[in-house]
């Protein structure tokens, strides 16, 4: 990919995001897309029979991400779960393309969304009224999500602080990648213009900036593992390095909705020890006006097929069923998500 070429596209999905972080006022009508109007199927041959007509079905649709990230991955494992249970709720879902976290709660915001995948902290920046959503309400947490820095080959970078003079993707601006890029650098004492160059490029062209030799570094807060990264590591000859110093340790005692992690040998190619890092909790969260009942049956049939839904990303393999429930939720519990958390005696009646 020539340079004029690769700087055009970043422009482009630049634009694009800003679009799509620009929050709607919550006043709009709950129009969700990929949602039939009447959330039942109609019969099409005149005189059928009634009787005979087998459960009407239902629809709902997750926001996810990247088909390069983990989202509309883990969005698709929860359709699976559900459709473990059909028999039981004749739901069917659908786990739709997005830009990601930002992306969503702007989809969400618009009544464009039932259901979407966020991020905790963005959940936590909701509850604490940072950000516009008085529609999000929790249902469940699912994967960790801790943050990678990827270098290009040869490059001497083993820190944060090494990206000093180095071209950087710090992800769109308005982006949850952009915010926490930012938050980074300023815990560990870099300002952006000690930086040779910042992109602002969605993760979808990270591998071939790397590659390319366009970018020095990016960096990513997500499931492990990921094709980019994995394959950026196997063709590029790229390193991987985790964020942990003193200066991490101390922002994550400061904020509730961060943890300290390690990505485990093995995960990517050539990775024979953990990394260290940080991170956070992946969330769904649904839209206040979701139908209750759709929402009980979303929480309980990936509960109730959690095997289902681990093997269907290497991300979720080791999700624990316990702590969907407590850890991660920082919004009230939709009232389809408290009803199952109460019937399993989890949630307080």
């Amino acid at each position: 990919m020539k340079l004029r070429n690769f700087i055009a596209v970043i422009a482009a999905i630049i634009m694009l995001a800003g679009t799509a972080t620009s929050f709607a006022d919550s006043e709009t009508e709950f129009d969700p897309d990929a949602i039939p109007k009447a959330q039942t199927t109609t019969p099409g041959d005149i005189g059928f029979d009634a009787a005979a007509m087998p459960q009407p079905e239902r629809f709902v649709a997750i926001y996810s991400g990247s088909t390069k990230g983990t989202y509309f991955y883990v969005a698709s494992a929860i359709c699976a779960a559900l459709d473990a249970s059909f028999a039981k709720h004749h739901i069917r879902c659908a786990s739709l393309r997005s830009q990601g976290d930002s992306s969503n709660v702007s989809l969400m915001a618009q009544g464009r969304a039932q259901f979407i995948i966020v991020q905790s902290n963005t959940s936590n920046d909701i509850a604490e009224k940072r950000v516009n959503l008085p529609t999000g309400r929790s249902v469940m947490s699912l994967h960790d999500e801790l943050g990678l820095i990827v270098t290009g080959a040869g490059q001497n970078i083993n820190s944060v602080g090494d990206l000093r003079g180095k071209r950087v993707n710090l992800g769109p601006e308005g982006s949850s990648s952009r915010r926490l890029w930012e938050q980074l650098l300023s815990t560990e004492g870099v300002q952006p213009s000690e930086l040779a160059t910042i992109y602002g490029a969605a993760q979808d062209l990270n591998q071939s900036g790397l590659c390319d030799g366009y970018m020095d570094a990016f960096g990513l807060w997500i499931g492990h593992p990921v094709s980019a990264i994995a394959t950026s590591v196997a063709i590029c000859d790229a390193r991987i390095i985790g964020m942990r110093s003193p200066a991490i340790e101390r922002l994550v005692t400061e904020h509730p909705d961060y943890f300290i992690g390690e990505i485990p040998a093995g995960t990517y190619p050539n990775q024979d020890k953990p990394i260290p890092s940080y991170g956070f909790k992946a969330t769904l969260v649904a839209d206040s006006r979701v139908d209750e009942d759709l929402v009980y049956w979303v929480t309980r049939s990936v509960e109730e097929n959690i095997d289902v839904f681990r093997a269907r990303h290497p991300a979720l393999a080791n999700v624990n069923a316990r702590d969907m429930f407590e850890k991660g939720n920082f919004l009230p519990f939709h009232e389809g998500a408290a009803r199952y958390w109460r019937e399993v005696g989890w949630l307080a009646k």
